[in-house]
C-alpha cells in the first residue's frame, strides 16, 4: 500500500509533498571577475613602469657618455621642471590610511552592520576623492611639457603613469558606490562580504601601485 493510500485511511498520517530545498552556494563571479581585473591592471602598471625605467636608464647611460666627451647634456627631468616630495607624500599617508577605513568596511559588512559600513566606504571614497585633486594639483606643479622635443621621454611617461593611476582610482570609487547601493538594497549585508572583499582587493591593488609611484618617480627621479 502506497503512502498516499495510507493518508487516506488514516488522516493522522501526515504526506509530505515537497522537500526542503538546500541552500545554494553563492557563486564567485564578482571576485573572480575583480581578481582578473585587478591583474590586467597590475601588468598594465608594470608594462609602465618597465618603459620607465628602461627609458631613464637609456637616457643616464647616454648621459654620462656625452659628459665623458665633454659634451652638453639634457637632465631625465627637464631643469624647468618643479618636482617635490611633499605632495606625492601626503598622497601616500592618505591612501596608507585609506586601507584602515577599507579594511573596516570588510569588517562591519561580515558583522551586518550596514550604518558603520557605509560610513567607512565613505571615508574611502573620500581619500581616493582627495588624492584625485591632490594630483590634479600636482600636475599644476610639474611644468613639464610633453610636446617639448627639446627635453626627454620624462614628461610623456610621468603624466601616462600618473594620469593612469587617477583612472584606477576612479574605477575603485566605482566599485565602492557598486557595493554601498548593494548594501541599501539589502537588509543583510553580510551576504555581501563577496562584494566589499572584492572591492577591497582593488583598492589594497590601486594603493601598493601608488607606493611605487611615490618611490619610481618622486623619489629615485
Amino acid at each position: 500500500m502506497s503512502t498516499s493510500e495510507l493518508a487516506v485511511l488514516d488522516p493522522s498520517i501526515q504526506l509530505v509533498t515537497d522537500a526542503a530545498v538546500g541552500t545554494q552556494p553563492r557563486k564567485r563571479t564578482v571576485q573572480i571577475g575583480t581578481a582578473l581585473l585587478t591583474g590586467a591592471t597590475v601588468m598594465y602598471f608594470g608594462g609602465l613602469f618597465g618603459a620607465y625605467v628602461s627609458t631613464r636608464n637609456q637616457h643616464l647611460t647616454l648621459q654620462d657618455g656625452l659628459e665623458a666627451a665633454g659634451e652638453r647634456t639634457t637632465p631625465w627631468i627637464p631643469a624647468g621642471a618643479d618636482v617635490q616630495l611633499t605632495a606625492p607624500t601626503i598622497m601616500t599617508w592618505t591612501l596608507i590610511m585609506s586601507i584602515v577605513t577599507m579594511q573596516w568596511a570588510v569588517y562591519c559588512y561580515k558583522r551586518n552592520d550596514r550604518r558603520h559600513g557605509l560610513i567607512a566606504l565613505s571615508v574611502t571614497a573620500m581619500f581616493g576623492v582627495a588624492v584625485i585633486n591632490q594630483v590634479a594639483f600636482q600636475w599644476n606643479q610639474l611644468g613639464l611639457v610633453i610636446d617639448d622635443t627639446s627635453t626627454t621621454a620624462a614628461a610623456t611617461l610621468i603624466y601616462t603613469i600618473t594620469a593612469s593611476h587617477v583612472i584606477m582610482i576612479a574605477v575603485a570609487l566605482v566599485l565602492l558606490l557598486f557595493v554601498a547601493f548593494r548594501a541599501l538594497a539589502s537588509s543583510d549585508t553580510s551576504v555581501h562580504v563577496d562584494s566589499v572583499a572584492s572591492a577591497a582587493v582593488f583598492w589594497y591593488a590601486m594603493v601598493g601601485l601608488y607606493f611605487i609611484i611615490w618611490i619610481l618617480i618622486f623619489i629615485t627621479k
